[in-house]
């Protein structure tokens, strides 16, 4: 397997996570990190043995044998960076959200496609293990007709979050798995209860409601919650499954006939069930994106998020925080 030649652009918190991880992968060959606090970018590129370069302009003209990068950098940044990578015939997987708006995300799709590059978008969620699993299962009718999605994502304000709300931030994660496990494209409601709690300048808590040709979609984020909670629950016709993000566990309920119970004690029983265990091949969802990515970039067959789609949840995820702000 050919390795692909690889840079990073954003030593934060998420660009240290791509760069561990494309130092591990062995289809990837990590040659350089840029960050505009070279400090930094020298520091994490000293511990995986690649470069540190203090821009893309300088990336471009010193390691012009990097093929694809990974921007990591904050999402106002998204389109200007992209463009300058895609323009320079390189592929690019840039974080969640593909851009700070729909236009520009739009913009950058067009740049892809007219230069016949990948443009992948990292929606990391789409590769955890459980939703993999439930996505399967969705497909294969186990779960008969769906119901309703119920989705929590709360915890802290992370402090490296600069230059976004929640919705932008945190509920364009769950907006995008609604849309991947119903295989939809718009939904036909929309409507979000957002406000202040903490931050002053940006909503830092939102309850949402988006409605897919009938399925009920309910969302709940936050950085107020002092504990971190990453959750989905799907309701069907012919099961009920329960998804929790961190631990990467699939709970799984198959639907059975409606029992007549005559005490309390057989109520109890009845609706205590445990759940079906389902045995995952547990990895880092990140890992398992990269790995796509970099397969998409070799011409093999891949699963990564196209702009097209990372552009559409931005753009419910904006309708979301307008409808809010106006009420």
């Amino acid at each position: 397997m050919a390795r692909v030649p690889v840079a990073v652009v954003g030593a934060g918190n998420m660009g240290r996570h791509h760069v561990r991880n494309y130092a591990e992968l062995t289809g990837a060959d990590l040659r350089a990190v840029v960050d505009r606090n070279v400090e930094r970018a020298e520091a994490l590129a000293a511990r995986y043995g690649a470069r540190a370069f203090a821009s893309v302009a300088e990336l471009l003209e010193r390691a012009p044998e990097v093929e694809a990068v990974s921007i990591a950098t904050p999402t106002i940044t998204h389109r200007e960076v992209a463009e300058a990578l895609l323009a320079a015939g390189r592929h690019v997987l840039v974080e969640k959200p593909i851009a700070a708006t729909a236009a520009d995300g739009d913009r950058l799709t067009r740049r892809g496609r007219e230069r016949g590059l990948v443009l992948a978008v990292g929606h990391v969620e789409r590769f955890n293990p459980a939703v993999r699993e439930l996505k399967r299962r969705v497909d294969a009718g186990a779960m008969g007709s769906l119901l309703s999605l119920v989705a929590r994502r709360v915890g802290v304000m992370p402090p490296q979050v600069a230059d976004a709300d929640v919705i932008v931030d945190l509920a364009v994660h769950d907006i995008d798995i609604f849309r991947y496990l119903l295989g939809a494209d718009r939904p036909d409601a929309v409507y979000a209860n957002a406000g202040r709690a903490v931050a002053e300048d940006r909503f830092d808590f939102a309850d949402a409601f988006l409605r897919f040709d009938g399925v009920a979609c309910l969302l709940q984020v936050n950085w107020v919650t002092p504990v971190k909670i990453r959750s989905l629950a799907v309701t069907g016709t012919a099961a009920y499954a329960e998804v929790e993000y961190v631990t990467q566990d699939l709970r799984w309920f198959p639907a059975r006939p409606l029992e007549s119970v005559d005490t309390f004690a057989e109520l109890e029983a009845y609706s205590g069930r445990e759940p079906e265990r389902v045995e995952l091949a547990r990895r880092e969802p990140l890992a398992l994106e990269l790995e796509e990515f970099l397969r998409a970039v070799r011409g093999e067959p891949a699963e990564v998020v196209s702009g097209e789609e990372a552009t559409r949840s931005i753009e419910i995820a904006a309708a979301l925080a307008e409808g809010a702000e106006r009420r």
